[in-house]
């Protein structure tokens, strides 16, 4: 199968999820679309082991094609970061940016840290064996948490401008801060990065400063032409070439391309925007919106796809292994958020409810898109097939039943208790 019909027919089951979704299950999108992800799944699943059409051929033709570390790592990623922070505003970050900066570098490197030791024994315990460096691989993929799905439904519930703005912008902030965690322990595991703790911090710092400098100087490359050009196309089109060149200088110069995009869509959404005309801001910000749910609801299909080809667990084993780790992330999550929110408190940085804001942090910390490109994006290994089992398992456990109970669980008089003066 060519890419050009692979991608194609990607699209069309992303499209006709979408349209299902929309028509039939009326759920918020990012549910709608997991769920039927996991459906599609199951499904061929079943096929498969009775023989009914040769899944494995058909999948493996559809995705065999796809590049899956470049075309997700790479082309993926940089869209989705930069349409992600082009959305956020300084101005309603600032307030909490001690809470934000805290949970989205202290809380991710704590989560990534518990994840991994605690994965390694739990699954120890039950003779699954995972090496030592991969479970800190999988720990730093699944430690960044995405906002969209919870967002949506706690808005309805009438979540507090300062506790959006939290949840917000520590998702935006850790997406980064995940990459740069999963890329050293990425390199730890393959035996291409320094093994010392010196190594691996000298590593974060280059990768996390030097990206940023790098998005500081994408984004006034950018920011000078948009303000100087007058047609939609021509603007989009620098906007399409900035992210993808600024994306690739990042990959060539060996900092955080993640991070750099981030830093490259705050400041494009913050200072260059205001200054364009509305008549092309408007479609701009279309399109950008668009491509970012295009990306993750693609993701989604290709991710219940390529289980499909990493099915070599056993049925036993595999139920093990996907609600240890279900279970180890939500642990880890809660003690990783609950540990900042004490510190933050103790300090006077934050007043409010410590357990209710943990709560609401380690149930609304759901997994999303950028797990799925990550875990996808893992050269072939003999640990691959356990990694991306357990993070489909996490991701759509986080989406469907944690997403799903949102609203259940956290009504509008508690959240608005949970920060004093939350507005």
């Amino acid at each position: 199968m060519t890419l050009f019909w692979s991608v194609a027919l990607l699209l069309g089951l992303t499209a006709l999820f979408g349209l299902f979704n929309e028509r039939v299950l009326r759920l918020q999108a990012t549910i709608g679309l997991m769920l039927q992800a996991l459906v599609l799944t199951v499904a061929l699943f079943l096929l498969n082991a009775f023989g009914a059409v040769d899944v494995l051929s058909w999948v493996r033709g559809l995705v065999g094609d796809l590049d899956l570390s470049e075309t997700l790592l790479n082309g993926v990623l940089c869209f989705m970061l930069f349409a992600g922070g082009a959305g956020v505003r300084f101005r309603s970050l600032e307030e909490e940016k001690g809470t934000i900066v805290t949970l989205a570098i202290g809380a991710t490197i704590l989560a990534c840290l518990l994840i991994g030791l605690m994965l390694w024994i739990v699954l120890g315990l039950f003779g699954v064996r995972i090496p030592f460096a991969y479970a800190f691989v999988f720990g730093a993929l699944i430690s960044p948490t995405d906002p969209i799905a919870a967002l949506a439904i706690l808005k309805q519930a009438g979540l507090p401008d300062r506790l959006e703005a939290i949840i917000n912008g520590e998702s935006l902030f850790n997406d980064g801060v995940g990459v740069v965690l999963f890329t050293i322990a990425l390199g730890l595991a393959a035996g291409t990065a320094d093994a010392t703790l010196g190594g691996a911090v000298g590593l974060f710092v280059r990768e996390a400063l030097g990206a940023v400098l790098l998005g500081l100087a994408v984004s006034l490359v950018m920011h000078l032409m948009l303000t100087r050009a007058s047609l939609y196309a021509t603007q989009l089109a620098i906007t399409l070439a900035a992210v993808m060149l600024g994306y690739g200088i990042a990959l060539r110069i060996d900092v955080s391309g993640p991070i750099a995009m981030v830093v490259t869509g705050l400041v494009i959404g913050n200072f260059t925007a205001p200054r364009l005309p509305d008549k092309l801001l408007e479609p701009l910000k279309t399109f950008w919106h668009g491509i970012d749910e295009i990306l993750n609801s693609l993701l989604f299909v290709l991710m219940g796809l390529s289980v499909v080809l990493v099915h070599t667990i056993p049925g036993d084993s595999l139920l093990v292994v996907v609600l240890s780790a279900i279970a180890v992330c939500l642990v880890a999550r809660a003690i990783s958020v609950f540990v900042p929110i004490v510190g933050l408190s103790a300090a006077g940085a934050l007043d409010g409810d410590r357990w209710g804001l943990t709560k609401l942090l380690t149930w609304g910390g759901l997994r999303g898109g950028l797990a799925l490109a990550l875990a996808l994006s893992l050269p072939d290994s003999p640990t691959k097939p356990l990694i991306v089992n357990m993070t489909f398992a996490v991701v759509a456990f986080s989406i469907l039943v944690q997403g799903s109970a949102i609203g259940t669980f956290f009504k509008p008089d508690y959240l608005k208790s949970l920060l004093k003066s939350a507005s």
